[in-house]
């Protein structure tokens, strides 16, 4: 099983950070950080990284005021 902001994703053999932000239905944009396990994934990548069983993908929007 995968975690995607909290949401719990079937994990499958082979799948990969694109896939499980499918799956949750997120589509991140440039003013969201994804982090998966910890570790920044630099906007502007495929996501195409393969996960493991149990990962954590969390989704942090960006924001901005005075």
């Amino acid at each position: 099983m995968i975690k995607v902001n909290g949401q719990a994703i079937n994990f499958e053999k082979g799948m990969t950070l694109l896939d499980a932000l499918k799956a949750a239905g997120e589509s991140p944009d440039v003013m969201t950080l994804v982090v998966v396990n910890g570790v920044l994934i630099p906007f502007g990548q495929p996501y195409r990284q393969p996960l493991t069983d149990g990962a954590e993908v969390k989704l942090l929007p960006i924001v901005s005021g005075g």
